[in-house]
């Protein structure tokens, strides 16, 4: 063998080595929307591809939290020990963040000597009217999270 074909030959080697990089972008980009059509991901998180298409940030979205007891049905304000939790939650409103969430909130309600025997978790967004651009609420999901069950439903 000559030192052309040699060198040509290890050259092709190594050419997977330059879609590497193109590869795990499109896996990376692949897997953001699929979190964003199942799983309400903001298009700004997971990668970012999708941030210069929507207004739909960390910043716009919202969640609520309700605890139900026996003689106890009340929203609460989320804590600085909760911020965490439900802006990880209103990113990413699949089932393991809304369930640590809610495991959270029985924690803190209990080591507050008050009882829960349910939570629920709204994560809301804001729409914006293409025509007018009014802001309007929107309920993305809603998540129950019992002692004994957890039911998550999407409106």
């Amino acid at each position: 063998m000559t030192p052309e074909i040699d060198r040509a030959g290890s050259n092709r080697g190594r050419a997977w080595r330059s879609w590497l990089p193109v590869a795990l972008l499109l896996v990376v980009a692949g897997v953001q929307v699929a979190l964003v059509k199942t799983e309400g991901l903001s298009p700004w998180k997971g990668g970012g591809f999708g941030m210069f298409s929507t207004t739909d940030d960390a910043g716009r979205r919202r969640v609520r939290v309700y605890v139900t007891a026996p003689e106890r049905s009340e929203e609460i304000t989320i804590s600085p020990s909760l911020e965490d939790a439900a802006v990880r939650a209103g990113v990413l409103p699949g089932a393991r963040q809304l369930t640590r969430l809610a495991r959270r909130v029985v924690e803190r309600e209990r080591r507050n000597g008050r009882p829960v025997e349910a939570v629920r978790i709204e994560t809301w967004g804001i729409e914006y009217a293409p025509d007018t651009l009014a802001a309007t609420s929107r309920l993305a999901r809603t998540f129950d999270y019992r002692v004994d069950a957890i039911t998550a439903t999407r409106p």
